[in-house]
C-alpha cells in the first residue's frame, strides 16, 4: 500500500509539472500516465484482487508492479517498464486462479480483458515510445476492470442474459475501436461503446437503488453517478472534439479524473479497509467534499481546454485534483481509524 501511495504521490507531482509547475525532485515528468495508471491503479487492482486469494506468493506481482516507479529516472527506465509489464502479466494471472472456480462468470471475463489491455498498453508504450498510442490500451484496461467489478457487485439483481449479451456487444464496440485503430475511425466504434456501456450501468447497476438509501450507500451512488456521467462525456468528446489543441487532455482527465476517481471514490470505504484488514465500513459526510471538489476540477480543466485559456483555469484545475485526491484519502483512511478504534472499545 505504501509504494502503491508513492506512486500516486510522484504521478500527481509528475502531471503538475506537466502541466506548467516546477519541482525540483522528479527527474522526468513524461511518465505521469505510466506511473499514474501501472504504478499507482494497477498495484492497487492488484492488491484488491489477491487479498481474497489468500495466495502469499501472488504477492510479489503488486510488490514488483508498484516498482515501476524506477521509470522515472531515465537510467532505471527500461527496469521501471518491466516492472509494470511483468505486474501487468500477474494481474492476468491472478485472474486466471478465479477463473477456475468461475469460468463463466462475465464479469471475470470482462476484468480478463482489462488484464489484456494494460498489458497491450505497456508493450506499446515501450516499443511506440508514444504515450497516445498507449492511452487507448490503459484506458481499456480501467474501462473493463472497472465494468468487471460492477457487474460483479450487482449479480443479484435482476439482470437477464439479453441485458448480458447487450453489455458484452457494447464492450466489444469499446475493443473493436482499438483495432481500427483507434485514433482514426476506432474512436468513433470506442465512444460508442462507452456511451452504451454507461447508459447500461445507468439502467442496470445498483444507483438509481444506492441513492434512495443514507450514509455510505448513498455517498457510493452519487460518485457511481457521477462516473458514469464522466463516461458518458469521454466518449461524447471523443467524438465532439477532433481537431481542439487540448481535445487529447480534455478525453483523457475527463476519464481518468471523471470516470476512474469516482469510481474509486464509490469503492474505497468498501475496498480500503478490507486491504487494510479491517472488517469497518468507513464513512462521513465529508467525504462528498473531495468528490465535489475534483468534478469543480474536470470541469474547470475542460473549460481551459475548450478556450485555450491554461494560465487562468487550467494550470490551478491541476492543484485542485491533486488535493482532492489526497483529500478523500486521508479522510478515508482518518475515517477508519476512528471505527476501528471505536469498535475495540465496543
Amino acid at each position: 500500500m505504501l509504494l502503491a501511495f508513492a506512486n500516486l504521490i510522484i504521478g500527481m507531482a509528475m502531471g503538475l509539472i506537466r502541466m506548467g509547475w516546477s519541482f525540483p525532485v522528479v527527474p522526468t515528468a513524461i511518465h505521469h500516465g505510466a506511473i499514474m495508471v501501472g504504478g499507482f491503479l494497477g498495484t492497487l487492482i492488484l492488491l484488491e484482487k489477491v487479498i481474497p486469494l489468500k495466495k502469499k506468493f501472488l504477492f510479489a506481482f503488486p510488490v514488483i508492479n508498484s516498482l515501476g516507479l524506477l521509470m522515472m529516472d531515465p537510467e532505471f527506465y527500461y527496469m521501471g517498464i518491466s516492472c509494470l509489464i511483468a505486474g501487468a502479466v500477474g494481474l492476468l494471472v491472478v485472474f486466471i486462479f478465479y477463473l477456475k472456480t468461475q469460468p463463466k462468470e462475465l464479469s471475470l471475463w470482462l476484468m480478463i480483458a482489462g488484464a489484456c489491455c494494460q498489458i497491450g498498453g505497456h508493450i506499446m508504450l515501450v516499443s511506440k515510445q508514444f504515450y497516445p498510442l498507449a492511452f487507448p490500451w490503459w484506458m481499456g484496461f480501467l474501462f473493463l476492470v472497472i465494468v468487471g467489478e460492477r457487474v460483479e457487485l450487482s449479480k443479484f439483481l435482476p439482470v437477464t442474459q439479453k441485458d448480458k449479451n447487450a453489455l458484452l456487444l457494447f464492450s466489444g464496440f469499446f475493443l473493436a475501436g482499438l483495432f481500427a485503430p483507434f485514433h482514426g475511425t476506432g474512436k468513433y466504434l470506442s465512444a460508442a461503446g462507452v456511451i452504451s456501456v454507461a447508459l447500461w450501468l445507468l439502467r442496470h447497476d445498483v444507483i438509481s437503488i444506492a441513492i434512495k438509501k443514507e450514509g455510505l450507500t448513498r455517498f457510493s451512488a452519487y460518485a457511481l453517478l457521477t462516473g458514469c456521467i464522466a463516461l458518458i462525456f469521454t466518449g461524447v468528446f471523443l467524438i465532439a472534439f477532433p481537431d481542439l489543441p487540448f481535445a487529447y487532455d480534455a478525453v483523457v482527465h475527463t476519464f481518468f479524473l471523471g470516470f476512474v476517481f469516482s469510481m474509486i471514490f464509490a469503492h474505497g470505504p468498501i475496498i480500503l479497509p478490507g486491504v487494510l484488514g479491517f472488517s469497518v465500513k468507513p464513512y462521513h459526510p465529508l467525504l462528498y467534499v473531495p468528490l465535489f471538489t475534483i468534478l469543480c476540477s474536470l470541469v474547470l480543466r475542460i473549460l481551459a481546454d475548450i478556450t485555450v485559456l491554461p494560465y487562468l483555469t487550467r494550470l490551478w484545475s491541476g492543484w485542485i485534483s491533486v488535493t482532492s485526491i489526497l483529500m478523500y484519502f486521508i479522510l478515508l483512511l482518518s475515517i477508519t481509524i476512528v471505527k476501528v478504534r471505536n469498535a475495540k472499545t465496543i
